[in-house]
């Protein structure tokens, strides 16, 4: 056996032609470990361009993670085309096409392909077939990322009736509706219905699974982050760093899930007011998904988002109103104004203007926040009454600033009255 010296270490070499740095820029794509971690990017780029396997176009073929960037979206784009100039069967570059576009947020281009393949489905297979109830169920997931609760709810219900049915309680594909449902749930605030869900895909991922699966993962993560929002911290705390820990462990720092793991962690340690630990986690999740994702994607908006509040509450103010102004902006353009998480960004900025003492920019963002909160989830919502609260307090704070300015005028208006008196006699 070759035995390494103290301190010395293996050069970093591309898996395709083992060449180095001096080749070109090594780049880590996918999830894949040790000696295969490393590919100079021109050589990705041919090997997927080249490849006679069809999913290297889009996908590692050892660890299978995704790569999620535009030469994906070109390959699959030129595939589908190339199948309907031919008269070939493209539901499968149809369904893998619509999930690359909406894994990198591009949900208004991803559903007329997703509902394309369920249209189809439903036509030659029935409505209770596997590749049917998994079309129903990605459909149901794009809208609920879209913020279409209404429309998504019953296609995931949908989805997890025909699997319980036809797959059992325990089948693979049964518990990823029963986390997508889950999710949808958490989303309205139905918490003790998404709580349910949740432990139960995590009870049989573990059992069947095992605790480091990338599956399991997940539900431990959904639900570390659905007991945080409960206001349960010393409950979701252990979960959210056995998620974090195990990703960086088996998918590594940079994986999208991992980031996900990261950020929910940082979310966390802010709201037990661990600020410097938060800060970490945030930038660390930040820089990695503007590199990897890019500045419009929804998960690079959240992280910049979740670190311009945490800068508020850190007192830096002018910092926070550029990060919180730029996931608004980009929110308005690519989700538009009804969507959930524009109105997150909406009242973040609200009230980071509120803490600047800028009480009628926030008024207005206040009151477009309750507006389209009553639209989209009615009066009695928690939300909807929660941004009634905001509004409320924000008057009374205006009424206040108004009372001590008329206060004060009034002092100098005696004071000078006096000092005037006091110089004529």
């Amino acid at each position: 056996m070759t035995e390494m010296n103290v301190g010395e270490e293996e050069e970093e070499t591309c898996r395709l032609c083992w060449g180095g740095v001096d080749d070109g820029p090594l780049v880590q794509p996918c999830a894949c470990r040790g000696s295969a971690k490393l590919i100079h990017k021109h050589c990705l780029q041919e090997w997927r361009r080249t490849s006679p396997n069809q999913d290297a176009a889009y996908r590692c073929g050892q660890c299978m993670d995704h790569y999620r960037d535009a030469l994906s979206l070109e390959l699959l784009s030129a595939r589908l085309q190339t199948e309907r100039t031919n008269g070939q069967t493209t539901n499968l570059t149809l369904s893998t096409l619509a999930m690359e576009l909406q894994v990198q947020g591009k949900f208004d281009e991803a559903e007329p392909l997703f509902r394309e393949v369920l249209e189809v489905q439903r036509e030659t297979d029935g409505n209770r077939h596997l590749n049917t109830l998994i079309s129903i169920g990605n459909l149901g997931t794009l809208l609920n990322n879209k913020g279409d609760l209404a429309s998504a709810e019953p296609l995931l219900r949908e989805a997890l009736e025909g699997k319980r049915e036809t797959l059992g309680n325990r089948h693979q594909q049964t518990l990823a509706s029963i986390n997508n449902l889950g999710v949808l749930l958490k989303a309205k605030e139905d918490n003790a219905a998404a709580e349910l869900l949740y432990r139960e895909a995590l009870e049989v991922k573990r059992d069947t699974l095992g605790n480091q699966h990338p599956d399991t993962l997940v539900s431990v993560s959904n639900l570390g982050s659905l007991l945080y929002a409960k206001g349960d911290l010393t409950a979701a705390e252990p979960l959210c760093r056995e998620a974090l820990e195990g990703k960086r462990a088996t998918l590594g720092n940079r994986h999208p899930g991992t980031l996900i793991s990261i950020n929910g962690l940082g979310e966390l340690l802010q709201d037990k007011s661990d600020f410097a630990a938060a800060e970490l986690l945030y930038c660390e999740a930040l820089e990695l998904r503007r590199e990897t994702l890019g500045n419009r994607h929804p998960h690079t908006l959240t992280s910049i988002s979740n670190l311009g509040m945490l800068l508020k509450d850190m007192g830096d103010l002018a910092a926070a109103e550029l990060l919180c102004r730029e996931a608004l902006e980009v929110r308005r353009e690519t989700l538009g104004d009804r969507h959930p998480h524009t109105l997150v960004s909406i009242s973040n900025l609200g009230r980071l203007l509120k803490a600047k003492g800028n009480l009628q920019a926030a008024e207005t963002l206040y009151r477009e926040l309750l507006d389209a909160r009553r639209e989209t989830l009615g009066s009695g919502h928690p939300s909807t009454l929660r941004s009634l609260k905001y509004l409320s307090r924000l008057l009374k704070a205006k009424r206040r600033a108004t009372e001590i300015l008329i206060a004060r005028n009034r002092f100098v208006c005696v004071r000078s009255a006096a000092t005037m008196s006091n110089n004529s006699s």
